[in-house]
């Protein structure tokens, strides 16, 4: 999936966008996307995947913001829990996550 339009920030190091994205929860990134967007964004797919490949496996490649967006549309995190509890900054990679669409 797709990774977040980070606009003029596209391309730029974790430094430099990390600090930005509890502001970017609700407010676009200059001329790029909010994670609420992403968010949205996510919930067409995981809409689209119910109509039609409801009670199937599916395999997903996502970047660091639609994974997160899984974590709170299927897991009920917030924005600011998934990003203290990501894996990027815990250290804690795994082969794979699992998500259960109901």
């Amino acid at each position: 999936m797709r990774e977040c339009n980070y606009g003029l920030y596209n391309g730029k190091t974790s430094e430099i966008v990390e600090p930005m994205q509890e502001k970017c929860i609700n407010e676009r990134f200059p001329k790029g996307e909010s994670y609420e967007d992403v968010k949205i964004r996510i919930q067409s797919f995981l809409d689209f995947l119910k109509a039609n490949y409801n009670g199937k496996s599916v395999a997903i490649v996502a970047h660091k913001a639609p994974q997160l967006a899984l974590d709170i549309l299927l897991n009920g995190k917030t924005w600011e829990r998934a990003f203290a509890e990501d894996w990027r900054k815990t250290k804690f990679w795994k082969p794979g996550w699992e998500y259960i669409l109901k």
